[in-house]
């Protein structure tokens, strides 16, 4: 295999392992933007199964890469009334994650491996400038820092860590039409820190892996069928997020959109159950989405 696709390879395939294909940093999900009375605590469990393939290069397929991800992720915030009144609110909040990832790649046999472990560490809070329960309207914005402390091994190709940091500041907009229908909004940035012990073409783990800033915008639709359930879609676009290796062009931003079904089971007044299917549906280069299934258990108490 000539060296550039072998080196665009590994870079997404590192990508990939650490987190999901090429999407927005910061999932949030339908009902994420409403803030909590002071003192409580949001709890969610998510587990998922991404399946992707490619590599894809100015949206032509070249080498055939397909693998899979299992996600489980634990996340908790905690909500704080600030201001006369309580009329703002900040959620300081940590997420944790455990991935497996497996890649298989016919055409390339340095490439083929699984990987397992504990993720990057994500640390970040949210603040809510405007809280109109009545009306229930909610507008966030949200800064999250992961800090390079998941599995990562500079000689090999497929890891769970990415070995950087990585800063994600986004904004949430939730408005309600009508009685039955709402509407998420989430315009996201996202800066990298450098990969520096990163494996390379030479496979020694010394070169240097830096990425552009990329961008996000989503947008979810959601229908309350009743009280208990809810349908949502959701269609997200992402921009930006180049990559160079040793200051030299890798891999061309992925410029890909994706679109989601999913549905809101209210268990109780403090639970729900969140199913998601997911896949991308453009793409220019990188890693395809083919197949995204997420569930999702939250609390508050």
């Amino acid at each position: 295999m000539p060296r550039p696709i072998l080196r665009r390879l590994c870079a997404f395939l590192l990508a990939s392992a650490a987190g999901p294909v090429l999407a927005a940093q910061n999932d949030q999900q339908p009902t994420d933007f409403i803030s909590l009375p002071n003192g409580t605590a949001n709890v969610a469990l998510y587990a998922a199964r991404q399946s992707f393939d490619g590599l894809w290069n100015n949206g032509i397929k070249t080498p055939r890469v397909e693998g899979s991800t299992n996600l489980t992720v634990l996340r908790a915030n905690w909500h704080f009334s600030l201001g006369e009144e309580g009329k703002y609110t900040i959620a300081p909040l940590v997420a944790l994650s455990a991935i497996e990832t497996n890649a298989n790649a016919p055409s390339a046999p340095l490439l083929r491996g699984t990987a397992s472990g504990v993720g990057d560490l994500r640390l970040g809070t949210a603040f809510w400038f405007h809280s109109d329960h009545v009306n229930r309207e909610y507008v966030m914005a949200t800064l999250i820092v992961s800090l390079p402390t998941g599995a990562y091994t500079p000689t090999q190709s497929v890891n769970i860590g990415e070995n950087r940091t990585k800063t994600v500041l986004s904004l949430g907009w939730m408005q309600p039409l009508g009685s039955r229908w709402v509407l998420d909004l989430v315009p996201e940035v996202a800066f990298f820190g450098d990969n520096k012990e990163y494996i390379g073409i030479n496979r020694l783990g010394n070169s240097r892996l830096s990425q552009d800033m990329a961008y996000a915008m989503s947008g979810t639709l959601r229908y309350k069928a009743t009280q208990a359930i809810h349908w949502y879609g959701t269609a997200q676009v992402n921009r930006g997020g180049a990559t160079q290796l040793n200051g030299a062009a890798l891999t061309g931003a992925p410029d890909n959109t994706r679109l989601a079904l999913g549905a809101l089971i209210f268990s109780s007044d403090k639970s729900q159950i969140q199913l998601r299917y997911a896949r991308d549906v453009q793409i220019e280069n990188g890693f395809r989405n083919t197949g995204e299934i997420l569930l999702r258990w939250s609390t508050v108490f």
